[in-house]
């Protein structure tokens, strides 16, 4: 029953199709890590998470007290 709906409603092709898509998302995300400059990946690495550079503004750490 589950074969003759698939065949009749063209889900074999969606399903073949979204693995396509997630191999191809795949192998992108491999070669753009793969070809990626240490140096690079360390400096995004340092960046200043969400909020962060904020607290860094505003004086030194002494003078904060919300933590």
């Amino acid at each position: 029953m589950l074969q003759e709906l698939a065949a009749e409603t063209g889900a074999s092709g969606w399903a073949i199709g979204s693995m396509v898509f997630f191999v191809a998302a795949w192998a992108a995300i491999a070669w753009r890590v793969c070809r990626a400059r240490p140096e690079d990946l360390d400096a995004r690495a340092r960046l200043a998470l969400e909020g962060e550079a904020d607290d860094r503004q505003g004086g030194p750490p002494a003078a904060r007290t919300d933590r």
